[in-house]
Order: structure tokens, then C-alpha cells, then sequence
């Protein structure tokens, strides 16, 4: 009993047996559709990080998904193929070395959808703050299309009235913010000046919160009103999972000096060739009187009576009550030859 006694005190104090790394468990497969799926599990007791791998039911070779933390119990698993049966595996590591794992757990298997195609119809909105003839205002796009439609591969937006105040603007400028949400992404980034040509004219990139550049548009200035230019990344798979996107620009749009609509048109191009054009007047912008015009308003004149209250012609040397329209009257004389 003695012997055995050290030799086991012998095994744990040299490292020989290791505390042992359990791993996840309850896998299941979620939000299943032609292109995607999302795993889940429960988390594993004393995990550090997870590593995902995935493949096509009875094939050989595995596809990975790793920076997963202990805090994520799902992980969205992409660019599948519709019709099609995939398993996954997940592994827990216990430390940053990797060396304490768990190895493999079973196998959770799924079956892609069928793709159903939709129509290319997404929306473009404009929305701005205020409403006052030339005046700036805060000033958003906002693009919406639904599951399955084709992916839009570039878009112009333009307005016929109004004008971006570029004049005191330099590269590194923030001016607004960007998001976008989907299934499987939600994207926030700021919006900054990267660089302008003269004062109608400038390339603006969207920034994500590490620094990254997420895309970019241009906007310009013409004869008559704005114009924004998108170009879309090809994702490769050409149809779209559903998003809504907001670009929001601070105080950078000024309205135009005259009342009526702003007519907003957007041309959109599929990555399919389809073309749809969407025209939006929604957008009313009215100019209040100044105090001026509400002077004159208020004093328009009526009539001109007599001292008897009978109406007359402006008569010099003569007393005279002037009637404005508000009920004010005024008693002048006009003294001069007549």
C-alpha cells in the first residue's frame, strides 16, 4: 500500500495525470435556410475558447470556425449549399494553449432549405430633421431589402433640389454615422471624410469601431440638387439574406430656399442586372414669412375715409383715417400742394 501510495503522489506531482477538459455539450442546429444555419450548445464548465469544424455529410474534409469564446454558446456556420446535409463538431480548450482540450464531441447533423428566389424590390427612404427652407439639417438614406432578393451591386440617389455644405470640410472629418443589420450581422460605423474635390465633390469611407473601412460612397453636388454613389462588394453568392441599413449625415445637407417637395430618385442595379428606379416627393419644405412680410401682412391697407366716414382717395392738407385690414386705423395728414 505504501509503494502505491507514492507512485500515485509521483504521477500528480510530475504533470503525468492532468485535470481533465470537458467539453461542450447538447448540440443542436437552429435558423436553418438554403445558404446558412446556426449551431448551438451548452456551455462546457471550464472553457477558455472553442473551435468549430464542418463539412458535407460523407465527405472527407473539414471546414473551421474558431475565435470563439467561453461566453458563446452559438455560432453562425455560412456558404452552405442548399438541398444539402452538413454535421459539425465542436472541441473545448481550457487554456490559451490549446493543450488541455476535450477532443471532438458527436457529430449534430442538418439538412440546408431549398432556395426560393424573391424579386429584386428594395426601398431607398430619405428622411431629414427639419423641414425649414435653407436651413441645415440632419439627413438619412435609408435601404431595406427582403430574403432572398438579389443583391444590389451599386445605386445613385439624387435629389433635384438642395446641396451637401462641403465648404469647411477636411480629410479625417467625422461627419454622421452608419448600421446595418441582418440574420447574422450587426455592423455600426462612423462616417468620415476621406478626401474632396473643390466643394461639390467628396469620397466618404465607413469606419467600423476597430479602424477597419467597411465600404465607402461618394457625394456630390450638381447643377441642381445632391447625389450619393454607391458600389456594392460582391458576395459571391448573389442573392441577399435580408438587411436594413441607415446612413445618417449630421447637419450636412442644406434644404432648398424655396417651398414645395424635394423629389428623391434612386437608380439601384441588381448583381443579376435588374434595374428598378424609385422616385420619393414625401419631403415638404416650407418657408416661414419673416418679420417683414408679417409687418406688411399686418398692415395692409383697407381703405381711406373722411372724417364722416365717407371713402376716399388720398387727398393732401386734408385729415384722413387710414383702415387696415386687422381693423387698425391711423389718422394721417398729407401736407403739400395738391
Amino acid at each position: 500500500m505504501k509503494k502505491f501510495t507514492i507512485f500515485i503522489f509521483y504521477l500528480l506531482s510530475t504533470g503525468i495525470i492532468k485535470s481533465q477538459c470537458l467539453n461542450a455539450d447538447s448540440l443542436i442546429t437552429t435558423n436553418i435556410t438554403y445558404v446558412n444555419a446556426q449551431a448551438n450548445w451548452t456551455a462546457a464548465p471550464s472553457a477558455h475558447h472553442y473551435l468549430i469544424h464542418y463539412r458535407e455529410l460523407g465527405t472527407a474534409n473539414w471546414s473551421n470556425l474558431g475565435n470563439i469564446d467561453s461566453t458563446m454558446t452559438s455560432r453562425n456556420i455560412p456558404q452552405l449549399q442548399q438541398l444539402t446535409t452538413y454535421e459539425w463538431q465542436i472541441k473545448t480548450f481550457c487554456d490559451s494553449t490549446n493543450q488541455p482540450n476535450s477532443g471532438w464531441s458527436h457529430s449534430d447533423t442538418f439538412t440546408t432549405t431549398a432556395f426560393v428566389p424573391s424579386a429584386f424590390d428594395p426601398s431607398i427612404l430619405p428622411i431629414i430633421a427639419n423641414f425649414t427652407c435653407n436651413m441645415n439639417t440632419a439627413f438619412s438614406i435609408i435601404a431595406q431589402q427582403q430574403q432572398n432578393e438579389p443583391d444590389i451591386s451599386s445605386s445613385i440617389f439624387w435629389s433635384d433640389k438642395g446641396y451637401f455644405d462641403m465648404n469647411t470640410l477636411s480629410a479625417g472629418d467625422t461627419l454622421g454615422n452608419a448600421n446595418y443589420s441582418s440574420p447574422t450581422q450587426n455592423i455600426n460605423s462612423v462616417l468620415v471624410l476621406d478626401f474632396k474635390l473643390g466643394p461639390n465633390y467628396a469620397k466618404i469611407d465607413m469606419i467600423d469601431s476597430i479602424g477597419g473601412t467597411m465600404g465607402f460612397f461618394i457625394i456630390e453636388n450638381m447643377t441642381s440638387g445632391i447625389k450619393v454613389t454607391t458600389l456594392g462588394p460582391n458576395d459571391g453568392n448573389n442573392y441577399t439574406s435580408g438587411y436594413i441599413s441607415q446612413i445618417n449625415f449630421t447637419d450636412l445637407f442644406v434644404n432648398p430656399d424655396e417651398e414645395g417637395p424635394i423629389t428623391f430618385t434612386a437608380d439601384i442595379n441588381s448583381e443579376l442586372g435588374d434595374v428598378i428606379q424609385e422616385i420619393d416627393s414625401s419631403i415638404i419644405i416650407s418657408c416661414p414669412p419673416t418679420n417683414i412680410e408679417s409687418v406688411e401682412m399686418e398692415y395692409k391697407l383697407w381703405k381711406i375715409v373722411d372724417v364722416f366716414g365717407r371713402e376716399i382717395k388720398k387727398k393732401r392738407n386734408t385729415p384722413l383715417l387710414y383702415i387696415y385690414e386687422d381693423g387698425t386705423i391711423e389718422k394721417k395728414i398729407i401736407v403739400g400742394d395738391n
